[in-house]
């Protein structure tokens, strides 16, 4: 008993010696530093860990409670970096117990110097990680949300993608584009059968949405509705990735974005970029040279091309041509 008395004793002398325990509640970069690369603190944090992984809430609060200050505060920072490094998925327990993390108010402070400038900042800022975590769950949650719907057929995309705010409209569509290719292939149909199964379409969702269900699905229908779309940055892009694949379906859906008034011109440069040309995209090429609006437009941009030789066997072969707008393309 009285060797277990004078060792406590020896400890707390040890402890109230040290340069770090005598320091203010404003510490200094150095003394931050020595906090977070502690062993035997890193080592507390492993232990918490593990209580977070077994969801065992109540034993963490009551183990961060026993730690005395300093400490305390540096353990609650390291795990909830921790936390946040590994990306855990919360459980609501574990999301009630980070979200108390924010109302406590750090006691440790350091002062940030700049060009000009100081101001001070908590030391171990576990309410900020509190804060992003608590941001990432709420996201989860509302992924979960999302896929449950859909793979119970409960979601209306039309009302999913109207209601709210502009704000919520766009975080919905993130959400969308982010999870399509990760739905079960049944739960995929339900929504595109929403957009492609209606005999009049009377609602869209945004080009942005409707680009990442067709390069999923590789659906012509899906892209035959985005092609009657007002052309913008996300179509725009889409045919440009479309040309890199080189596929027939590929090549297929970029002749068909020449209906589009607004896309005409970026898809004919896109075909008469293919070398060598295949021969279902030459048969479209000669057929827009046939039109009076195309044709001189297609024949300068296949000679750009190196496919001026081509062109010239064309005028020669077929009457149907616009031969003079032709000819005329290729002497400028």
């Amino acid at each position: 008993m009285l060797q277990g008395w004078l060792a406590s004793i020896l400890l707390s002398i040890t402890v109230l010696l040290s340069p770090f325990a005598l320091a203010s509640k404003e510490m200094t970069r150095d003394e931050v530093n020595h906090w977070l690369e502690s062993p035997l603190i890193q080592q507390k944090v492993d232990e918490y860990m593990a209580l977070v992984l077994s969801d065992d809430t109540d034993e963490l609060k009551f183990a961060l409670n026993r730690l005395a200050l300093p400490q305390q505060e540096v353990a609650r920072f390291l795990l909830l970096h921790e936390m946040e490094q590994q990306a855990l998925i919360l459980t609501s327990k574990m999301a009630i117990f980070v979200k108390s993390q924010k109302s406590l108010p750090p006691t440790y402070t350091m002062l940030e110097r700049g060009d000009g400038y100081e101001f001070t900042v908590p030391a171990f800022n576990y309410p900020a990680i509190s804060a992003r975590l608590m941001k990432r769950w709420h996201s989860d949650q509302k992924t979960i949300e999302f896929i449950l719907q859909v793979e119970q057929e409960q979601l209306v995309l039309r009302d999913w993608l109207s209601e709210g705010s502009d704000y919520e409209i766009q975080i919905r569509e993130d959400l969308l584009v982010k999870e399509f290719d990760s739905l079960s292939p049944e739960a995929n149909t339900y929504l595109t059968h929403q957009l492609t199964k209606t005999t009049i379409t009377e609602w869209l969702p945004s080009t942005r949405v409707l680009v990442r269900m067709a390069q999923v699905n590789q659906d012509t229908k899906l892209y035959e509705l985005l092609w009657k779309m007002r052309a913008d940055y996300h179509s725009q892009s889409e045919l440009e990735r479309l040309a890199t694949l080189k596929t027939p379906f590929a090549q297929q859906q970029i002749m068909l974005a020449t209906r589009n008034p607004s896309l005409k011109e970026q898809a004919i440069v896109e075909l008469a970029r293919f070398n060598p040309l295949p021969e279902e995209v030459k048969a479209f090429l000669v057929t827009r040279m046939t039109r009076v609006d195309d044709a001189s437009f297609v024949a300068s941009q296949l000679a750009q091309n190196g496919h001026d030789g081509w062109v010239r066997d064309v005028v020669s072969s077929n009457r149907q041509v616009k031969s003079s707008l032709i000819l005329q393309a290729l002497s400028n």
